[in-house]
């Protein structure tokens, strides 16, 4: 009898426990592609702002030229953490004041001195933000520049380490693949569109391998994982096979042209 009650008392309390617990596997993929849709939201107001605004555009396409220009230079690990940084203030800048822009505009149509208060602010956040961006860069890059030109190896002075650069390469593909797809108008920015941006990173990975080992086995490994990679996107109807080729060979080729190049005139190190 008593055996039976504590039996019983088990039974509640594991009852009790798991009385709210969430069973629904529909309920957890329904919070998972909230989470994606946030991203994805966040990632088209980028692209809209990019679309949209000419300033966006340069910072962009500045953005990519300092990271190529990290790469020659050899930025160490605090000088790239200093250039993200500024870059990034200079990128989020633009984006707030283009949302105080479309807000403004939003809410009184005609002139006002106040809307134009707001606006000329809103400016200014990012002047100032650019001003900062050019002194960093002058700084940084000022004495290295000159070493380059004044020297007569000049390319051989320009110095990488191969795992700086291969982050900078996946990075420099993702963003290139979002600024292409901002061209597109299927899809979104982590799903679908042209090109794929999975295949474009995993093949991205494979040409970087190719300059870091030459262990076959690795090499035909990373090969098969980035065509998985591809070949699961166009399973699962995410992408169509032109799109998921067109990502495999954009990655492929940035990442394969710069360390070509860097390799080819001896500027690539360990």
């Amino acid at each position: 009898m008593e055996k039976e009650k504590k039996e019983r008392h088990k039974k509640i309390l594991f009852f009790k426990k798991y009385e709210n617990y969430d069973w629904s596997i529909k309920k957890v993929r329904e919070r998972d592609r909230r989470i994606i849709d946030s991203f994805n939201f966040a990632i088209e107001g980028v692209i809209e702002a990019l679309r949209n605004e000419k300033h966006m555009k340069v910072h962009i396409l500045s953005a990519i030229l300092i990271v190529i220009l990290a790469i020659l230079t050899n930025a160490s690990k605090v000088e790239i953490l200093i250039i993200s940084l500024t870059v990034s203030f200079v990128i989020i800048t633009e984006l707030i004041n283009t949302s105080v822009e479309a807000l403004v505009d939003l809410i009184s149509p005609e002139r006002h001195p106040l809307a134009k208060l707001a606006k000329d602010v809103a400016a200014g956040a990012v002047l100032v933000a650019t001003i900062n961006a050019l002194c960093v860069g002058y700084l940084l890059f000022y004495d290295k520049m000159l070493d380059i030109i004044d020297s007569q190896n000049k390319l051989h002075i320009i110095a990488a380490r191969k795992g700086n650069v291969s982050i900078l390469i996946i990075i420099l593909t993702a963003i290139i693949v979002i600024i292409i797809k901002s061209f597109y108008k299927r899809g979104t920015p982590l799903e679908g569109g042209m090109p794929s941006g999975h295949s474009a990173v995993a093949f991205s990975i494979f040409g970087i391998l190719l300059f870091m080992t030459n262990d076959i086995r690795i090499l035909v490994l990373a090969f098969m994982m980035a065509l998985l990679v591809a070949q699961s996107r166009v399973k699962a109807g995410i992408h169509s096979f032109v799109e998921v080729l067109a990502g495999g060979i954009l990655g492929f080729f940035i990442s394969f042209s710069i360390l070509f190049i860097m390799t080819r005139f001896g500027i690539l190190y360990n």
